[in-house]
């Protein structure tokens, strides 16, 4: 048998890599958001309290706050969301922006199964029976 070559692994040398890499600055700017707004996929600033990332390296949102990508609210995302998906979020620790769209596709659908087939609030232990 042959002796184990020492060279690197590309997968974990990928993994070392700085997480201001993994994010490309914000080009959109306070006319595109307003530009949204007019286009009626985006309330407006004084209703939710939206606000530009003026081009940071990286979302840095407030404790208030979370990250949303501009093609959510063009595929059909509305603010404010809805408290069931706030509450996950909360439970997962994770931010909107780090759920795959199959993903935000899942908990709609649950969400719309509950209130209108069932009648129910959405329950946390019901998702995760399904899920």
């Amino acid at each position: 048998m042959a002796p184990k070559r020492r060279g690197g692994n590309a997968k974990k040398a990928a993994a070392r890599v700085s997480h201001d890499k993994e994010w490309v600055s914000s080009l959109l700017a306070k006319m595109e958001l307003n530009e949204m707004v007019e286009a009626g996929v985006l309330p407006d600033r004084v209703t939710v309290g939206w606000r530009p990332t003026d081009g940071g390296p990286y979302p840095m949102p407030h404790t208030d706050e979370i990250v949303v990508f501009e093609d959510y609210f063009w595929r059909g995302l509305g603010l404010p969301v809805h408290p069931f998906l706030r509450n996950l979020l909360e439970f997962w620790g994770v931010s909107l922006c780090n759920l795959h769209p199959n993903t935000i596709l899942h908990i709609s659908g649950f969400i719309h199964f509950c209130e209108v087939y069932l009648g129910i609030l959405p329950h946390f232990n019901l998702f995760r029976h399904f899920f």
